[in-house]
């Protein structure tokens, strides 16, 4: 980005573009705006079959999601709590490379 980009512009050009949308939920994701504007986003991307949402949960429990979004507690998601990041990471990778193998 370049000084007097338009941070919205980017962050829209970045969803349309994408297949997937990795989203890591914790509590500081839904204390802030920024992040419920690009999960909306991501969320009607995939409503519409345009995206595929693969989430993360950071230090944040599957009750806690619910109490934020019970759809959102709906989808399979990964944990840190019980996962590594590089277990996730591999597992993103692999959903990534079946996508583009099919």
């Amino acid at each position: 980005m370049r000084i007097g980009d338009s941070l919205r512009r980017k962050i829209d050009d970045g969803l349309a573009h994408s297949s997937f949308g990795i989203v890591v939920f914790s509590k500081s994701f839904f204390a802030k705006g920024w992040p419920q504007y690009e999960l909306d986003g991501i969320v009607g991307l995939s409503v519409a079959g345009k995206q595929r949402m693969l989430p993360i949960w950071h230090e944040i429990s599957k009750d806690e999601v619910e109490q934020q979004s019970p759809s959102l507690a709906d989808k399979i998601a990964r944990t840190t709590a019980t996962s590594t990041i590089a277990e996730i990471a591999d597992e993103i990778a692999s959903v990534v490379r079946d996508s583009i193998a099919a």
